[in-house]
This record gives structure tokens, sequence and C-alpha cells, in this order.
């Protein structure tokens, strides 16, 4: 429609584009994505996107094809652009913490640290992140960039070690490998560029959209935790509950007791109701959050 602004907006394809999916969903988006034509429709007229490799969107934000976009940490490093890190939407946290990128070899291998790396080959989807991490180490070896899963393939027969990402050291165990090295932690972040955080009407939508997305991100980790307990109990339910966040404590019309509310981290709750429980608290109900903006 003519006359209508745009937001240019890079959203991610593979691994993260799931995540993302559900992200824009959780933030109240009625996201429609088309697997076959790869295009993404959301219901606001005022957001174009355009469904690429977080590899490939950071360095279009950085030239301005793409206004703001879902990149992630190493794909800035790789591709060295400049852009503003707006939020760390954490798609990649797991129970064990972010994923790793990692140099790792063959179980059998005699390679032990970095600096028996000299003179070997290391095959990787990063070649300058693991350039420069050479380059810091002063070890001279052979980078191969190959844009595949690594650890998916049999790397003795590729190289004598490679730079991959990695959950957990189990994932490594599973193709033979073990690791010698973490070179950083990963993580999916919102970008975009000088010009349009410096454009008022863009830094706003880019703001209003960050709030939405980090609130339903939150929302994604915490739950609502409702409760009545007696004057009696409180001290003792206020020194369960998480220490974050004051609870909302409303006293029940001509009773001793109370409606208490509060929100807990998802995994913090498996500990909290029984302890809930063992004091005395009653009609404890644990809900979904939709979106949580701290």
């Amino acid at each position: 429609m003519k006359g209508i602004k745009k937001l240019k907006f890079g959203f991610p394809a593979g691994a993260i584009k799931d995540q993302t999916v559900e992200l824009f969903k959780a933030a109240g988006y009625d996201i429609q994505f088309d697997e076959k034509f790869q295009k993404v429709e959301i219901g606001d007229p005022e957001i174009d996107f355009l469904v690429t490799r977080p590899i490939e969107i950071a360095p279009f934000v950085e030239k301005g094809f793409l206004d703001v976009g879902i990149s992630t940490i190493a794909a800035v490093l790789e591709t060295k652009a400049k852009v503003i890190e707006i939020c760390d939407l954490e798609y990649e946290k797991s129970a064990l913490g972010k994923i790793k990128l990692v140099v790792a070899v063959p179980k059998k291998s005699n390679i032990n640290s970095i600096k028996d790396l000299k003179g070997k080959k290391i095959v990787t989807r990063v070649p300058e992140i693991t350039k420069e991490f050479l380059r810091k180490n002063k070890v001279s070896a052979e980078v191969i960039f190959s844009d595949i899963v690594i650890i998916e393939s049999k790397v003795p027969l590729i190289a004598d070690a490679v730079v991959e990402f990695a959950k957990s050291e189990n994932v490594l165990r599973v193709y033979n490998l073990k690791a010698i090295k973490t070179l950083m932690e990963n993580s999916t972040i919102l970008v975009t560029n000088k010009k349009a955080w410096r454009d008022k009407w863009k830094r706003e939508k880019i703001e209003n959209l960050t709030l939405l997305l980090k609130g339903a991100r939150l929302a994604q980790e915490m739950a609502g935790l409702m409760l009545h307990a007696s004057n009696e109990m409180m001290g003792a339910v206020l020194k369960v509950l998480p220490a974050l966040k004051k609870p909302t404590v409303t006293q029940l019309r001509g009773e001793n007791w109370f409606d208490v509310l509060t929100v807990a981290n998802k995994k913090e709750t498996r500990e909290i109701i029984p302890k809930l429980k063992k004091i005395g608290c009653t009609d404890i109900v644990e809900f979904p959050l939709n979106k949580v903006v701290i």
C-alpha cells in the first residue's frame, strides 16, 4: 500500500527458524511461514521480511539492505559485520548452558592441546573465527571451509580437527569426538544498524518489537504461581518464593487468609510447590505466561 512506512526485517532460516516462529506467536503475532516459498507474514503491513541464513543477515543489516534482523554472535564475528546488538534472545541456551563453539578431535587422536594443531588441517563452517583464534594462539594450521554440520561427518576423512557448535560433550561423544578447547559461547541476537537506529519511526518500531519479543522469550522460561496462605504461614511463604520479585498479596475479605500471586522460573517451581504444600498453603496453581515485561 502506497505511503506506508516499512521496516525491513531479516528472518532467520535454518536451525533457529522454528524457535523464531514460536517466539513471534508468543509475542502475539499471527505468523504464517510459507516453507515452499520461504516467506513470512505476521499481519503487520509495516514489516517486510527477508528469510535468509543468520550469517547473511548480519552483513545485510550492516549494509542497510535490512533495518533489523535476528542473527547470532558467531555470525557477526565471522562476517565482521558492524551492527548494533539490541538484545540477546538466548534461543540457544539449554539446560546445560549456551551452545559452544569448540575445537574437537577424534577420541583416539594424539592432539590434546591447541599447540598440537600446528601443521594440521581443521575443517569448519566459521573459517574467519577459526583463523583469528589460531592467530591469537600463534598456531599455524590449514583451515578448510565446509558449509555442512561437520560433527555429522567423519572428521578423520576430512581433516585432523573440527571447529563446530555443540550443545554438550554428549553430542561430541556420539560422533567419537572430544573437545580440546572452547572458543566461545554462541547466542541468538537482534541487531540493527546506525542509520535505522537514528530514524525516529524505525527505532520506535524496533523498540516496540523488541519489548514484545523479549517479553515472550522471558515468559517461555517463567510460570505464574497463585496460592492461598494464612497469616501465620506468610513469613515462611515469603522465604520460599523467589527473592527477585515481590509477590502480590491480597487479603481475602473477612478472613485471616491471603491470595498470593507471583512468577518464578519453571525449573524453580518443581522445588517451590512441594515446599509451599508442606507449609500448609492451599489452592496452589501454576499457570503459563504469554509475556513477562520487566
